[in-house]
């Protein structure tokens, strides 16, 4: 029961450190994009950005990490009462997705209004893909394609 307990944690731990790694990769291009407005409006660069920046990144690698003090607990509860346990940190994940997009955000809200339009032409190119019906038409022609593919092979099979 012990071995069943601990099962899958080194996978739910590698997963949640590259949660907090993609949350610091988030921080790290806000900051940046944050120093280039600067830069171009010819503001000084002062400690105080740098400051904000190191706040945050405390502030939501500190959300993450309690996340995965969550997954944990939600781990060990599964593994309890299930046969097996999960392996996947739900809750840090959940966390590093929203505060990307909160990165995400601001990095947007830092961009100059032409940058900002090429964005929004972007998301909404993606959500085109990504719009339910045009995702299922799509699996839908796969697996007829996929479908076709197999009676070909049986096809072939009875030839020989």
């Amino acid at each position: 029961m012990k071995e069943l307990i601990f099962e899958g944690m080194g996978i739910m731990y590698m997963l949640a450190v590259i949660v907090m790694f993609s949350v610091l990769v988030a921080i790290g291009i806000d900051f940046l994009s944050g120093w280039r407005k600067a830069k171009l409006r010819g503001d000084d660069h002062t400690s105080y950005a740098a400051s904000r920046s190191f706040t945050k990144i405390l502030i939501y690698e500190g959300i993450v990490l309690i996340g995965i003090c969550m997954d944990t607990m939600l781990h060990f509860a599964w593994a309890m009462f299930m046969d097996s346990a999960y392996y996947v940190p739900l809750a840090a994940v959940f966390f590093g997705i929203v505060l990307c997009i909160v990165e995400a955000w601001s990095v947007r809200e830092k961009a100059e209004k032409k940058q900002r339009k090429r964005m929004d032409d972007a998301a909404a190119v993606i959500a085109s893909v990504l719009d339910k019906d045009t995702v299922m038409s799509l699996l839908q022609n796969r697996l007829k394609e996929s479908a076709g593919e197999g009676h070909r092979e049986v096809l072939d099979k009875d030839d020989n």
